[in-house]
């Protein structure tokens, strides 16, 4: 999961930790009960390890605002598709949000000193986003589990193709070379290093 602060609110992008850990882990103190204010939650694609706390911060903070792909709606109800089965459970999720299915560039949100522009990027799942942040001039992808240092997500999971994650690779390789890129998994990157030691940047 990834937090974001600005000067007018806060942002999250894959809502994988709960909001007392995360208020733990962070130091802002009231985060947990609804004591910011949390403008927005950015959803990557629909796998459980990425949504798992979606209703914890929706109790919390009724008034955010969603954002996910359509395409990946069907994994919400099942519990093999969104692959919470992998852990033990049978999760099933269900809540209101705004659709950026068939997005490419388009702004999804803006406040006072953020910008988020969503980019549909299918291949690990059918409805993948990667959001293009820019906070106060300072631009950051968020790629959910579309790229990764030297890495791709994986394509053999319901809803995976290694043909359109090829083609999202492929587009995503277009951005600005110094562009940071954080991942679901791992460590940061830049487009410049994918470029140079990502075996799939190579086309």
């Amino acid at each position: 999961m990834y937090l974001i602060t600005g000067s007018s609110g806060v942002y999250i992008i894959d809502p994988s930790v709960s909001p007392d850990r995360a208020e733990e882990y962070s130091g802002l103190s009231g985060l947990a009960s609804g004591g910011y204010p949390l403008k927005a939650i950015f959803l990557t694609h629909g796998h459980h390890d990425h949504i798992k706390h979606i209703n914890d911060w929706i109790k919390a903070y009724p008034s955010a605002q969603v954002f996910f792909s359509s395409n990946d709606k069907e994994l919400l109800s099942n519990a093999f598709m969104n692959c919470s089965y992998m852990e033990g459970s049978e999760a099933v999720y269900s809540f209101k949000f705004s659709n950026l299915a068939g997005t490419y560039g388009q702004m999804a949100y803006k406040d006072e000193d953020v910008e988020i522009k969503a980019y549909e990027t299918p291949g690990h799942t059918m409805g993948s986003l990667c959001f293009l942040v820019n906070l106060g001039g300072k631009k950051m992808l968020f790629t959910g589990d579309t790229v990764f240092r030297c890495s791709v997500g994986r394509t053999d999971m319901p809803g995976g193709s290694s043909k359109l994650m090829m083609d999202s690779v492929r587009r995503i390789s277009k951005f600005d070379p110094e562009l940071d890129i954080y991942p679901g998994h791992g460590p940061e990157s830049t487009i410049g290093y994918e470029i140079k030691f990502n075996p799939f940047f190579e086309f």
